[in-house]
């Protein structure tokens, strides 16, 4: 596949896409990782932390194949994450006539970042209480076997 307007190109010998000009096209042209955890949310996040490389190659791949730069690059690839069959369908909207959906800058308001914060601070604070809560017996005396103290060996089944 050829990059269109010198992007990313396709190198065979090593099979992985690579930049042809790390200002414009590198990660440092994008945005970081908590750029992905605001614009499409945790699974975009969790996929840039673990599948780094993959992440890279995608961004890549989508910056030669639509000649765009790389933040509209990653926030596509952001909301594929996030959900594939959504963006298919935007995509296909977007082919048929229908307003383009503008993935790079999504979420990024700053009442939004304000709320977003909020959510994910009492959402995180919830799951800390809930979690230290079961294992302290806060609700009630874990008798028996249960999966919270290490006795998933004992557990009959």
């Amino acid at each position: 596949m050829a990059a269109k307007g010198g992007g990313p190109r396709f190198d065979k010998t090593t099979e992985k896409w690579v930049v042809t000009d790390p200002a414009t096209q590198g990660p440092e042209a994008g945005y970081d990782l908590i750029g992905s955890l605001y614009r499409a949310g945790p699974v975009p996040f969790i996929q840039r932390v673990i599948n780094a490389e993959q992440y890279e190659q995608a961004v890549l791949k989508y910056m030669a194949a639509e000649g765009c730069d790389r933040k509209e690059a990653q926030g596509n690839m952001d909301a594929y994450f996030e959900n594939p069959q959504d963006w298919a369908y935007q995509k296909m909207q977007e082919q048929n006539g229908a307003a383009k959906k503008d993935y790079a800058n999504a979420n990024m308001d700053p009442q939004q970042i304000v709320l977003s914060t909020i959510w994910a601070g009492v959402v995180f604070w919830f799951a800390y209480y809930l979690v230290t809560g079961l294992a302290e017996g806060k609700w009630g005396k874990a008798e028996g076997t249960d999966l919270l103290h290490g006795n998933l060996w004992t557990l009959p089944f």
